[in-house]
């Protein structure tokens, strides 16, 4: 649900922040820091973060999981969709509207906490007749001066969890195995850099859908007779930065 209970600021208790820092001690143990050092840099960072002076706001809306299967079902489901498949311009009320929509995903989340979180992150927007339209395909999570808290505590968290795996890896395991892949360049100007950016933009949503459209069969399919759920998925990320040079040995 995405009540106004869900609305209040989200914590992190003791053990989520020793399971999301883990790989980066590990990282910092491995680069020769010692345990003082180590503290010293994370007191620095904390520090930094303190001024604030070119940070986005950080504004805690509650579990992401809601506004996203919201987008998801307003892209596939019949009801909300047109005979070409694309998503129907909802009205607010009414059996095909955007709180009917709201509480068959959802059931008991307030449709208007939805709906002003989706279009406070430009996910969708009102026309000129009063009706909302849907413009992003998937639940966007930034606006000029704000960024959503939990979609990125829980991207955190997953990319952790990954790591943290690969490098607790044991020989047998009763899980699906994690993994990280990734693609990059130092040999690129500053206007390749960009037409890669809007490139790989495209190529991902595309992959993504594709994802999307796989789980969402098979959770339908799968619904009736499963004794443990299970979550999964797959993060995407860019890279934007100058190249590092690697430093010949003396």
């Amino acid at each position: 649900m995405v009540g106004s209970e869900q609305l209040r600021k989200t914590t992190i208790d003791r053990k989520r922040a020793q399971s999301l820092l883990y790989p980066i001690a590990a990282f910092l143990h491995a680069g020769g820091l010692t345990k003082q050092k180590s503290l010293a840099v994370l007191s620095s960072a904390i520090d930094e973060i303190a001024k604030g002076d070119k940070a986005r706001e950080m504004e805690h809306i509650g579990h992401p999981t809601p506004y996203a299967d919201v987008v998801a079902a307003w892209m596939r489901r019949k009801q909300f969709v047109d005979s070409s498949g694309h998503p129907r311009i909802l009205p607010l009320s009414g059996p095909n509207g955007f709180a009917t929509l709201v509480q068959k995903v959802s059931p008991g989340t307030k449709a208007r906490t939805v709906l002003s979180v989706l279009m406070r992150y430009r996910n969708v927007r009102r026309v000129k007749d009063g009706r909302y339209e849907l413009v992003r395909p998937f639940f966007y999570t930034n606006s000029d001066k704000t960024t959503a808290f939990e979609p990125i505590a829980y991207f955190l968290s997953d990319a952790s969890a990954t790591l943290t795996q690969i490098l607790k890896r044991q020989q047998h395991i009763r899980y699906p195995e994690r993994f990280w892949r990734k693609v990059e360049s130092i040999d690129v100007s500053e206007a390749i850099a960009r037409k890669f950016a809007a490139f790989a933009r495209e190529r991902s949503l595309l992959f993504l859908e594709e994802l999307d459209d796989w789980l969402e069969a098979h959770r339908a399919a799968a619904t009736n007779g499963m004794r443990k759920r299970r979550r999964v998925g797959l993060g995407i990320f860019s890279i934007y930065s100058s190249p590092e040079v690697a430093t010949p040995k003396r």
